[in-house]
């Protein structure tokens, strides 16, 4: 509902309670009140209830109800995962063949190994 809407439906219906009231009250009478002072207080006293009683009831049917709302949580990231890395050498033959000549020209295989 709107607000115009909501302020409209609360002044008709207070218009309907003043037009009820005034219609059915009775007419006002001048007479002696020196001698009854105590219905002065409870008329008071009464206007003062009414007062209150009325005013929780209109404020309580115009205040919405609040509600504390319920978040949803994100579920929470999953761990890292980590990798362990393996740095792979490239292989190399400490010792190797290769064909060789003597000082006669006789060709044969020889076991090379490098000097570190």
């Amino acid at each position: 509902m709107s607000v115009l809407h909501k302020s409209v439906s609360a002044g008709l219906i207070a218009l309907t309670v003043a037009g009820a009231l005034t219609a059915i009250a009775p007419a006002a009478q001048a007479r002696d009140r020196h001698h009854h002072r105590g219905d002065v207080w409870a008329g008071v006293a009464a206007g003062l209830a009414g007062g209150i009683i009325g005013g929780a009831i209109v404020s309580g049917s115009q205040r919405p109800v609040y509600v504390e709302p319920e978040y949803e949580y994100a579920p929470p990231p999953p761990p890292p995962v980590y990798h362990r890395t393996y740095y792979r050498t490239e292989y190399v033959p400490r010792c190797h063949y290769e064909w060789v000549e003597n000082e006669w020209g006789d060709a044969y295989r020889a076991r090379v190994c490098p000097r570190y």
